[in-house]
């Protein structure tokens, strides 16, 4: 992986520093052609990283960001934020429930994966019309390593394309490279589904493909990976068909989703971390806590700040700490709703969310003291989860994009969770569901910390109690005989929150409608939920690309 690293680093310099007059200006000498280009040493491992690249553009403006937008700041666990009520406008357009076909985030999110898709059909095609592909240190790359590489490009793809789905619902699926001209109309959900799991699951039948990976090749698609991918997929797709936007067989892919998560579970190649607050400290896989950490998650894009190469890390860190002394930029702006929504005993929402008047000490030991009023955040909140301490900041600089912060984009307790809800879905054990969601209670309840070790002075601890095994049985823990549904729903929430998993949860559980009108009722800020009714979704397609297809590619009917 460190090669992957220093490729990804290497690549984005080459693409902000390769254009200058005196380039422009001069005599080309030679052109290599796509063919040409795979006899090249390392091409294919090149063509492998640049989709992967594809998830974090300069830091991760267009890819992670968008994703806590459209996922996150959309719903009712947070807003947009931003310096005041014209920032961010795209995210609060979104989140009334009926957002303009010209919406910039949504275009964001078209052409971010279309982008991913296109590098791994070329990929794709490139490499496997390849006779004799050359490695880095020139000697030929085995067919097994061939096969590899083709692995991770199609789970690549069928990851670009859930993102799409999700959002859009019936997109053009393209699986090979297009001429221009030939632009497709979009397919049916039906259709994309099985070209997604289609593309997840041979990924998961490559025997070249590692079932798990060593440190070295951290954040590399295993079969691991690929499975609890195709659980995420299979909820979805079964919610959807549960609740009638879409045909198809709900009871096979709840089935689906359960034997997934069940492989990945039974494993046990990943473990919670003990400890919550170590997951949210700032510096993830970088610093001490780099081995705990990558046992709990399960699929992630490392991006690590190298001075010298590139001076920035991901955006998102500086993006979601507050204004001001802070060195934010005041996104994602937690909401009471979410924050009040915590059991008082549960340290979760003391590692989730920060509050206006908590104080932080820098490196030099001077006291930050966190203020959130006079721009827009009207709960006076800040995560907690996307802010980096002084002190892991990289040159201790207040700008947070100069650290290691890494997303996460599967964690393990996510796992857990589907496995819970696939379990139900498909009449298991009520009371296995229940030990499965308890897993996850447990370590937030009874050994998680109830002080936050990186602040000075933190409101959310005030309520919180040590917590032993017999009162966590007494008190705390889900029983069989529960609405268990409604604890998992809980449990996503309070577990997953701010991390982007909110509106595809409300979504596929039809929950989204009547979620978002009662936050409305409760607290019409912005006309956040106003106007969200059951044609809000799938959101419309970016009038940019439909005014350019010719008329081949159409609104959905609900924004017509």
């Amino acid at each position: 992986m460190k090669k992957l690293l220093y490729t990804l680093a290497i690549t984005s310099i080459i693409v902000f520093n390769s254009c200058s007059d005196s380039f422009l200006d001069s005599k080309q000498y030679a052109s290599i052609n796509e063919e040409g280009y795979y006899a090249t040493p390392d091409a294919a491992f090149k063509a492998v990283t640049n989709c992967y690249a594809n998830m974090i553009p300069y830091g991760d403006w267009d890819y992670y960001l968008n994703r806590i937008e459209t996922g996150s700041n959309i719903t009712d666990d947070a807003d947009a934020g931003g310096s005041d009520a014209n920032d961010r406008i795209d995210t609060k357009n979104i989140a009334t429930g009926r957002p303009l076909t010209s919406n910039g985030e949504l275009l964001n999110t078209w052409t971010r994966r279309f982008t991913g898709i296109s590098r791994c059909n070329s990929a794709i095609e490139g490499i496997n019309k390849a006779t004799t592909l050359v490695a880095a240190n020139g000697s030929i790359v085995s067919a097994e390593t061939k096969s590899r590489y083709i692995s991770e490009l199609k789970f690549l793809r069928a990851w670009f394309y859930f993102d799409l789905v999700s959002t859009f619902g019936s997109v053009p699926l393209i699986t090979e490279t297009p001429v221009p001209t030939q632009l497709p109309a979009k397919a049916s959900i039906e259709d994309l589904r099985v070209q997604i799991l289609k593309d997840i699951d041979e990924s998961i039948a490559d025997p070249n493909l590692p079932t798990n990976v060593s440190s070295s090749e951290y954040g590399r698609i295993s079969k691991y990976v690929a499975k609890a991918f195709k659980a995420r997929a299979c909820l979805f797709f079964a919610g959807l068909a549960e609740k009638g936007r879409m045909q198809g067989d709900a009871t096979s892919d709840y089935n689906s989703a359960l034997s997934s998560a069940k492989e990945v579970y039974d494993s046990h190649a990943f473990s919670l971390v003990a400890d919550y607050q170590n997951l949210f400290r700032g510096n993830y896989f970088a610093g001490p806590y780099a081995a705990e950490l990558s046992q709990e998650c399960v699929f992630t894009i490392l991006r690590k700040y190298v001075p010298g190469y590139m001076d920035i890390g991901y955006c998102t860190a500086v993006m979601y700490a507050g204004r001001g002394e802070v060195g934010g930029w005041g996104g994602n702006c937690p909401t009471l709703d979410f924050s009040e929504s915590f059991d008082a005993r549960d340290p979760r929402k003391l590692f989730s969310v920060i509050e206006s008047g908590d104080i932080f000490p820098n490196v030099d030991g001077k006291l930050i003291t966190h203020n959130y009023k006079g721009y827009d955040n009207i709960h006076l909140q800040q995560s907690r989860k996307a802010f980096v301490p002084d002190k892991f900041r990289n040159g201790y600089s207040l700008g947070d994009i100069r650290s290691d912060w890494t997303p996460y984009y599967i964690r393990y307790a996510d796992v857990i969770l589907m496995y819970a809800e696939a379990l139900l879905k498909t009449g298991g054990d009520n009371q296995q569901v229940a030990n499965l969601i308890n897993e996850v209670r447990h370590r937030a309840f009874v050994t998680t910390s109830k002080k936050d070790e990186e602040a000075t002075f933190r409101a959310f601890d005030k309520d919180l109690i040590p917590i032993d095994d017999t009162y966590f049985q007494a008190n705390l823990a889900v029983n069989a005989g529960d609405d268990l549904l409604k604890a998992i729903k809980n449990e996503r929430r309070w577990e997953l929150g701010l991390e982007g998993y909110r509106f595809l949860d409300l979504l596929r559980w039809g929950d989204y409608v009547t979620v978002m009108n009662a936050y409305n009722a409760k607290q019409p800020y912005a006309n956040k939920g106003k106007l969200v009714t059951d044609k809000s979704w799938p959101f419309p397609i970016p009038q940019t690309e439909i005014d350019i297809a010719n008329g081949v590619l159409v609104q959905n009917d609900n924004y017509k």
